[in-house]
């Protein structure tokens, strides 16, 4: 089990290096959070760094196609490895992570946390709030660590499950166990 945490980790390590070879950067939009829901199709709720904070909802068959379909919306490349919250819905929890490590290759740092509503509380609520809310939570016993590499890890291991924050509507921070539904 060791084994494989190590190997996610130095997968996204080496991810990390380097810059992009080509566009410069006003021509892509830089992901600073996304909500994930699994359904008959995938809806993804993206949140930019921008001024505004820009967002924006697409859904597809799955998150590569409403990624696509967020590019295709917004008329520019969507850069994930700055990403900073995942609000994660119902979905095979696993996979995805291994998708947002593997393939979006964001932030070891990147905030993993749970809400059935998480593309309405990206929508109605700052990124930044919500991050430092989580944070502030952590650092006061009432949420767990959850960045992406603790909680790919805790579900690697024997325990097959990890506790990430829970967000709700209303700003507060709870616990959410998810299993490892592999």
């Amino acid at each position: 089990m060791i084994k494989k945490l190590l190997i996610i980790i130095c997968v996204g390590m080496i991810s990390l290096t380097g810059c992009a070879a080509s566009g410069l950067v006003h021509d892509k939009h830089y992901l600073r959070a996304v909500s994930i829901t699994e359904g008959t199709e995938t809806e993804l709720t993206l949140v930019f760094f921008t001024e505004n904070d820009e967002e924006v909802t697409v859904t597809g068959k799955d998150i590569s196609t409403a990624m696509k379909n967020a590019e295709i919306l917004t008329g520019k490349e969507i850069f994930t490895g700055y990403t900073e919250l995942a609000v994660l819905g119902n979905c095979d929890y696993r996979k995805t992570l291994e998708f947002l490590l593997n393939d979006w290759k964001v932030s070891p740092s990147c905030i993993i946390t749970h809400s059935n509503e998480g593309g309405t509380i990206l929508s109605e609520r700052n990124t930044e709030t919500l991050t430092g809310s989580v944070k502030r939570a952590q650092k006061q016993g009432k949420a767990p660590d959850c960045d992406i590499i603790n909680v790919l890890g805790d579900m690697l291991d024997e325990k097959s499950s990890a506790e990430i924050a829970e967000l709700d509507k209303g700003g507060n921070i709870g616990i959410y166990r998810i299993p490892d539904v592999t």
